[in-house]
């Protein structure tokens, strides 16, 4: 027979320490808290407030300047050309314009001239460029902007090549020839071309409604998305490069197309939906997509 012992009793329990209370303060500790209270909320202050100074100063010596420049009516070539500072260039066509012009909209130090637009003629073309200096307090934000604006009979003979380190190009006229170089910012197409060729390092390349191009469209995004719509007739040849992005092309519905489109990403995918031919004297267009790192969609347009 097996006897099982009791449990032993439980130890009696031990009532907690009463709550040690901090030593009470004296005046002059108390004079010495509010003391060094008062003193951190007076360098707080005085540092937002020495904060404050300096942006209001460094904003004081910026103004909002405009200018404007007559173009000659004879012109066939036009480089606009922006150097270091951030610029929004706009390529425009107006029927009640008599005459081209450059206009300009700009963020300048008042130490400046009223009028920093320049311009040049010499037998290669006109050249439109501004003199300003970059600052640190405008480097996020756009310091100006350029506005092309064109007769449209003037502008569909006209060769125009912007060159931009920083800021976005719109082009909305129907013009010959477009070059854009753009080291950070965007390219936005729109209206008619017999050529365009599109180069941005950080930007994308985009049609914000579909364009007309009669001879050859070529883009390149080193790091960005080409993401191009065509109105009917296609170009005779497409070209849309993108080294970490995205290719997207849309084609009348029409064809047949010879398509050459490669992805070099093993996660990439490559989609075409447009009447494809290996015949390249029967096809409509010569389209060539290639994408080191991204997605190629070739499909009708939208």
């Amino acid at each position: 027979m097996t006897t099982i012992a009791p449990s032993p009793p439980a130890p009696p329990s031990v009532p907690p320490p009463p709550p040690t209370e901090p030593p009470p303060l004296t005046p002059a500790g108390r004079t010495a808290i509010r003391v060094l209270i008062i003193c951190v909320a007076a360098i707080l202050l005085l540092g937002s407030i020495g904060a404050l100074s300096v942006a209001a100063w460094g904003l004081s010596t910026f103004r909002v300047i405009t200018d404007s420049k007559p173009l000659p009516t004879a012109m066939r070539s036009l480089v606009v050309d922006t150097g270091e500072l951030p610029v929004a260039v706009r390529i425009t066509a107006d029927r009640a314009a008599t005459e081209p012009r450059a206009d300009m909209r700009m963020i300048n130090s008042t130490r400046a001239g009223s009028h920093p637009l320049t311009l040049s003629n010499d037998p290669a073309g006109t050249r439109v460029a501004i003199s300003g200096e970059p600052s640190p307090f405008l480097q996020w934000g756009r310091a100006a902007e350029i506005t092309i604006v064109l007769p449209p009979q003037l502008a569909r003979k006209l060769s125009v090549t912007s060159t931009q380190q920083t800021g976005v190009l719109m082009a909305q006229a129907d013009i010959d020839q477009l070059t854009a170089h753009i080291d950070n910012g965007a390219v936005l197409l729109s209206g008619a071309a017999r050529r365009i060729e599109a180069h941005t390092e950080n930007g994308d390349v985009i049609t914000r409604s579909a364009i007309a191009v009669a001879d050859s469209f070529s883009a390149t995004a080193n790091d960005g998305d080409v993401e191009v719509d065509f109105s009917a007739p296609s170009p005779r040849t497409v070209e849309a490069t993108s080294d970490n992005g995205d290719v997207r092309i849309g084609l009348p519905p029409r064809g047949p197309y010879a398509v050459n489109a490669d992805t070099g990403s093993e996660h990439g995918s490559t989609v075409v939906r447009v009447p494809r031919t290996t015949n390249f004297d029967s096809a409509a267009s010569v389209i060539t997509a290639r994408t080191e790192n991204g997605d190629i969609m070739i499909d009708d347009v939208r």
